[in-house]
């Protein structure tokens, strides 16, 4: 199911790749917001973002160690990157998934951190340029037609051989701490 959703979205965003045989693209997103109150016995927060004013009540869980820290009027910074990048696969490379997550040591600034990377590896088929039809086989052996509609992913895939491995990594990341002035 994963590969069903993943692959289709890598050939949507093509468009906005241009490469021979790696591609790599990513969009960061930043938010600030303002601490509007703290309840220290339900660990509830109120931020108010600071670009619409518009306002979220936010449960700290236990994995935001130095929640004693937090006080109102802190500023707290949010960064969110997703990413893709497409390789030739390395011989004996196999789909993968990575996982990390990562809290503030005990004392320091508050804030947490997580991040996935899912690698697919994919095995061109063929591609029907009249058509604009990329056939592609999963690490399963499930093959899948996917229409190719720019001029840059019909360039990437017709440099593709039959057989070719291609690697497809999707990552993303989020961070969120409150900013020391």
């Amino acid at each position: 199911m994963l590969t069903k959703l993943l692959v289709p979205a890598f050939f949507l965003i093509l468009p906005a790749l241009s490469f021979a045989q790696t591609a790599e693209r990513s969009v960061t997103i930043e938010a600030d917001a303002t601490v509007k109150s703290v309840d220290p016995d339900t660990r509830l927060i109120v931020l108010q973002n600071s670009e619409t004013g518009e306002e979220e009540t936010i449960v700290a869980g236990p994995e935001v160690v130095n929640f004693d820290q937090i006080e109102t009027g802190d500023t707290v910074k949010a960064v969110y990157t997703l990413g893709v990048a497409a390789t030739m696969a390395f011989p004996g490379e196999v789909d993968s998934m990575v996982e990390l997550e990562g809290q503030a040591a005990e004392g320091s600034t508050p804030g947490v951190a997580a991040g996935t990377m899912v690698t697919l590896i994919l095995t061109f088929v063929s591609f029907d340029a009249a058509n604009s039809i990329a056939t592609v086989t999963d690490s399963s052996g499930t093959e899948q037609m996917i229409e190719v509609e720019t001029d840059v992913g019909r360039e990437f895939v017709e440099q593709l051989s039959p057989g070719d491995r291609v690697a497809l990594s999707f990552t993303e990341g989020l961070a969120v701490g409150i900013v020391e002035e």
